[in-house]
């Protein structure tokens, strides 16, 4: 029943899948990791109930092997062992560990049966996504995903599939990201689910955007599947639905100022440092050519100001922003420049990026911001 695998395989598998593993739960099991061998494959697996990861591995061994243990004792154990080769093996229900490099160690495991399983996706649209696609959808709507609970719908990511596109939105209500890209999908009808931000971010984390992996992607109804060679994960998808987002993006915005992004980026950033930590607020005020940013925190007598170039020949326009949550776009955003819309005071800015070349354009991107009342400040 013994199986041999290289610590380093077993670690990364591991890494992997820990993660998903809940950090408080009313289930003693969900604290395991299912460890499995089969026909030349180890497959660890994890689950919170409402994610299920398996992440499989190269191995060697003469019989199959299914035990489940505690996964952080495992972990920090492999973590732990040098490099080389690792020896696991069965006697009842207790999991022997042993390197070849002479450490061993016995870990009780839990019935195996109470291990929950997979639950079917079900049937539903099924189409590939590259892993560097996904990256970059996750990269530039994540940031606004709300943390209130009590609003479900928007503590997840909104992915759109149809079948000459594919995008993702998220907001919190003050802010808005969302990237689209043209591409066929071999969908027949449009969709639109609600993706928990443990499923992309897990996602994101254990795929490479470098090698650029093919993710087979199963979306049923409860539902979403995410499958390469080497994993497979399935996740309930956020029930409820999401608010039409389309209506906060204002149409009529007369006021068009482009800038440098870096030059605005380290601006705010600057004056930000003696914001208030309540709000944020930093004042800017566009003038033609000029744009300056402002803190004036009464709470501690500060204040700080600069002045940054920038392309504009309208009226001036005094708005009030959270500086955090500006600078987080313009960190987003890669391009040079920025185009930034608006209309009045209380109405959302837009910020867009600005290539050089079109062709360098790869998605449609569109940012939103809501501004503060200025009088917050005080």
């Amino acid at each position: 029943m013994a199986v041999s695998i290289q610590k380093k395989d077993l670690l990364e598998a591991m890494q992997k899948a820990f993660p998903v593993i809940p950090s408080k739960s009313s289930l003693t099991i969900l604290s395991n990791f299912k460890l499995s061998y089969n026909s030349g494959e180890f497959e660890v697996a994890a689950t919170d109930a409402d994610h299920s990861l398996r992440v499989t591995v190269k191995a060697q061994g003469a019989s199959p092997l299914d035990v489940t243990v505690n996964a952080k004792k495992i972990f920090e154990i492999v973590r732990e062992l040098p490099e080389g080769g690792v020896t696991l093996d069965l006697d009842g229900t207790v999991l022997l560990l042993e390197s070849e490099k002479g450490f061993s160690c016995k870990i009780a495991g839990a019935d195996i049966n109470d291990f929950p399983g997979v639950p079917e996706t079900g049937s539903g649209a099924e189409f590939d996504i590259h892993s560097s696609t996904f990256h970059e959808l996750v990269r530039k709507s994540s940031f606004a995903v709300s943390r209130d609970e009590s609003r479900a719908a928007l503590c997840g990511i909104l992915w759109e599939v149809a079948s000459d596109k594919t995008g993702m939105v998220a907001t919190d209500g003050h802010r808005l990201g969302s990237s689209f890209i043209n591409t066929p999908f071999p969908v027949t009808e449009s969709i639109s689910k609600i993706i928990s931000q443990k499923s992309v971010s897990t996602l994101v984390r254990i795929t490479d955007s470098k090698n650029d992996e093919v993710v087979r992607v199963t979306i049923g109804e409860k539902y979403i599947s995410f499958n390469t060679n080497s994993f497979s994960m399935v996740s309930r998808l956020v029930e409820g639905q999401y608010p039409d987002y389309t209506k906060v993006i204002p149409r009529n915005n007369p006021k068009i100022i482009e800038a440098d992004r870096v030059s605005l980026l380290e601006a705010i950033r600057r004056v930000s440092i003696l914001s208030s930590n309540k709000n944020h607020l930093v004042r800017l005020i566009f003038k033609p050519g000029v744009m300056e940013a402002i803190v004036m925190n009464r709470d501690i007598g500060g204040e700080a100001r600069e002045a940054v170039t920038i392309d504009y020949d309208g009226d001036e326009h005094i708005v009030g922003f959270n500086g955090m949550y500006f600078t987080d776009i313009l960190d987003i955003v890669k391009t040079p420049k920025v185009r930034l819309e608006m209309n009045t005071q209380i109405s959302a800015c837009l910020v867009f990026p600005v290539y050089a070349d079109e062709k360098e354009k790869k998605s449609d991107d569109l940012f939103l911001i809501m501004p503060l009342r200025i009088m917050d400040e005080v």
